[in-house]
């Protein structure tokens, strides 16, 4: 994982206070973070911004943020747009092929387009050209 990426994470974490939690310590929050990683920094950022009035703890087990499923080693800030990714589209028994969980996949990721346009848009993220990059996607049969 390369160091910017550990320290947007680090950063997100410590610009909504979710420093790091003790295990004999009892705290009282809204919201309980389970893992310092890009999706519990992306969550606390959405929520902070629907109700900036939730306290919120993020723990994390590991010594240091984003070094598990957030790793870029391990498919960590990739959007999914199910087009290209033939795992989405199982072969029933009968030869046709189920795109259900392709529609899905694909829906989700257009909202986290247009939440990432928002964030754009009011001065959270800047140039969209730093965090969004089209990889080319083969898929053999």
């Amino acid at each position: 994982m390369n160091f910017a990426k550990h320290l947007i994470v680090a950063g997100v974490a410590a610009a909504l206070g979710l420093g790091p939690a003790h295990a004999a310590e009892t705290r009282k929050v809204d919201v309980l973070l389970v893992g310092g990683g890009i999706m519990s920094s992306t969550l606390a950022i959405w929520l902070n911004e629907l109700e900036p009035g939730w306290s919120m703890q993020m723990v994390e087990r590991l010594d240091g943020v984003a070094e598990e499923s957030s790793n870029g080693w391990n498919n960590a800030g990739t959007g999914h747009s199910a087009l290209a990714e033939l795992n989405y589209t199982p072969e029933n028994p009968d030869g046709t092929i189920n795109i259900t969980k392709a529609i899905e996949i694909n829906e989700a990721f257009q909202i986290t387009r247009q939440f990432l346009a928002w964030q754009v848009k009011n001065g959270v993220l800047k140039d969209p050209r730093s965090f969004i990059n089209a990889t080319p996607h083969m898929s053999f049969v």
